[in-house]
């Protein structure tokens, strides 16, 4: 029944922010805010009068993430620790964990935890990994597959 993911998305308090985040520290490329505010797209979220800033962000080999801001109606932080059932995180590979976390360290990202090397997901392999926070604690995995430790 299901073909393939369209994209995955995140809703943010500040696009802005958001962007600053995912195009300028994390080097990803995104479109241009765009203000929506039509009766379809208030039907498809269920909030008749909703206005969404939305932007979208391109993922090497395809994937795409959806950063949406609701301007109205606005909505509340909720505590987005990886261990409460609804959160989520999104996974990035990278070429050089520890490269790549020293380089975000130095633009001023927060690290959950320093490149820990374990046994990878999938069985085959070791993976440097690490967590850093985004805006709104929106949690980024950063992955390295490989042997090296």
């Amino acid at each position: 029944m299901i073909s393939g993911a369209e994209h995955f998305s995140f809703s943010v308090s500040d696009i802005d922010a958001a962007l600053h985040f995912f195009h300028e520290l994390l080097g990803l490329d995104a479109t241009p805010v765009a203000e929506v505010e039509n009766p379809e797209v208030q039907q498809i979220v269920g909030m008749p009068g909703a206005h969404l800033r939305v932007s979208i962000v391109r993922v090497p080999g395809g994937s795409r993430i959806e950063l949406i801001e609701y301007a109205r109606p606005k909505g509340s932080q909720v505590d987005s620790r990886t261990c409460n059932p609804g959160a989520a995180h999104i996974a990035f590979t990278v070429d050089d964990i520890e490269k790549t976390c020293q380089e975000l360290l130095a633009k001023g990202v927060r690290l959950v935890n320093p490149p820990v090397w374990a046994p990878g997901n999938d069985g085959t392999g070791t993976w440097g990994v690490c967590y850093v926070k985004g805006p709104d604690d929106i949690t980024v995995e950063l992955i390295e597959k490989g042997s090296r430790q």
